[in-house]
């Protein structure tokens, strides 16, 4: 990276935790071209950037990192579900190697983008009133497209239902009902 932040131009608040968070359905072929562009970024220490409709991150991993893997797969239920997360951890003494930064409030329009970026869509997954979990589909311009029509007892159970509509919604035809 050829910023590096010191300490005047960090606020008050950097002794907390920021988190960007992704998830988006995609086939076989898309999640390879994520592992290829992560691979070619760990391998030449160049920084790797990654955007939702609110936020960019940029990642530079260093030559030490901590690899973990983890597959679970869980048949019990009525839609078997599988999973597989990598997780990196490494040193960042200086806290430069991963920069979270929000999207300006000027860039929202009502628009689609027409310079070649892509905004993606997003699931939310929140607690209502009643102390029950649901998950909403949120267009990149903030309107909300669908939702669950049911709460979910735990929050796990609605970022299975979210997750369920990711991988059907791809094959889904759109039927008349007259």
């Amino acid at each position: 990276m050829t910023d590096t932040p010191d300490d005047a131009d960090r606020s008050d608040e950097s002794d907390t935790a920021d988190t960007f968070s992704l998830e988006r359905a995609d086939d076989r072929t898309d999640v390879a071209e994520l592992f290829r562009e992560l691979t070619a970024a760990v391998e030449s220490g160049r920084p790797v950037t990654f955007s939702d409709d609110g936020q960019t991150v940029s990642i530079t991993i260093p030559d030490r990192v901590v690899a973990r893997l983890e597959a679970t797969s869980d048949p019990t239920t009525d839609h078997p579900v599988a999973e597989l997360a990598l997780e990196l951890e490494w040193d960042d003494p200086d806290g430069s190697s991963v920069r979270i930064t929000d999207r300006d409030e000027g860039d929202a329009t009502d628009t689609e983008p027409t310079n070649g970026t892509e905004r993606t869509s997003r699931f939310e997954v929140y607690e209502d009133t009643a102390g029950e979990w649901r998950w909403r589909l949120v267009h990149w311009n903030g309107n909300i497209i669908a939702d669950s029509g049911e709460g979910y007892a735990s929050r796990f159970n609605a970022e299975r239902a979210a997750r369920g509509v990711m991988r059907n919604a791809p094959t889904a035809t759109i039927q008349r009902r007259d």
